[in-house]
């Protein structure tokens, strides 16, 4: 079981392969039971610190926080940009 920095390296590389993402979807990708509340709390705070660290962007669609890394964002902005 993975725990603090090495979990939150863990969760960051989860989203990057696996974008878009949501908090549940994580829990099983680290074979931890999505139905436990802790799980879910541990790894919505690992979320919210990656987005405060600007290394993923989030958003709440219904009950469920979802998670896609920055990269993705930028290149978003630029496909706009050419668009127009």
């Amino acid at each position: 079981m993975y725990k603090g920095k090495k979990l939150n390296d863990q969760v960051l590389e989860l989203i990057h392969n696996n974008w878009p993402i949501h908090v549940r979807e994580t829990i099983q990708l680290l074979n931890w039971d999505p139905f436990d509340i802790s799980n879910v709390s541990k790894i919505r705070y690992h979320f919210h610190e990656l987005r405060k660290k600007e290394k993923i962007r989030t958003k709440k669609i219904g009950r469920a926080l979802v998670a896609w890394p920055v990269e993705i964002e930028k290149l978003r902005l630029i496909h706009e940009l050419l668009r127009e």
